[in-house]
């Protein structure tokens, strides 16, 4: 599957780019907070083999973040796509 291709499957899974207010990267996870939790499709978010995992943290300020594994070296591209379909 292609980047766009996969992040525009991550966009829809979440619930769409309304429902993501909070968006990061690191060398290996994206990692995305939602407003509403219950929009998130948590079995087509794992479908596709380019996303390794999807893992629910709680953080300090009690907000759960959803950790998208994608890998090293895929991450940044992701992240961009991510960012253009969404605009956060």
């Amino acid at each position: 599957m292609e980047t766009q291709q996969l992040a525009a499957l991550v966009v829809h899974s979440i619930g769409g780019a309304d429902n993501l207010t909070k968006m990061t990267y690191c060398a290996s996870r994206i990692r995305m907070q939602v407003r509403d939790a219950s929009l998130l499709d948590r079995q087509a978010l794992e479908a596709p083999e380019a996303i390794r995992a999807v893992l629910e943290v709680e953080t300090p300020q009690c907000d759960t973040e959803y950790h998208l594994v994608v890998g090293p070296g895929n991450t940044r591209s992701l992240y961009q796509a991510l960012t253009a379909l969404t605009q956060k």
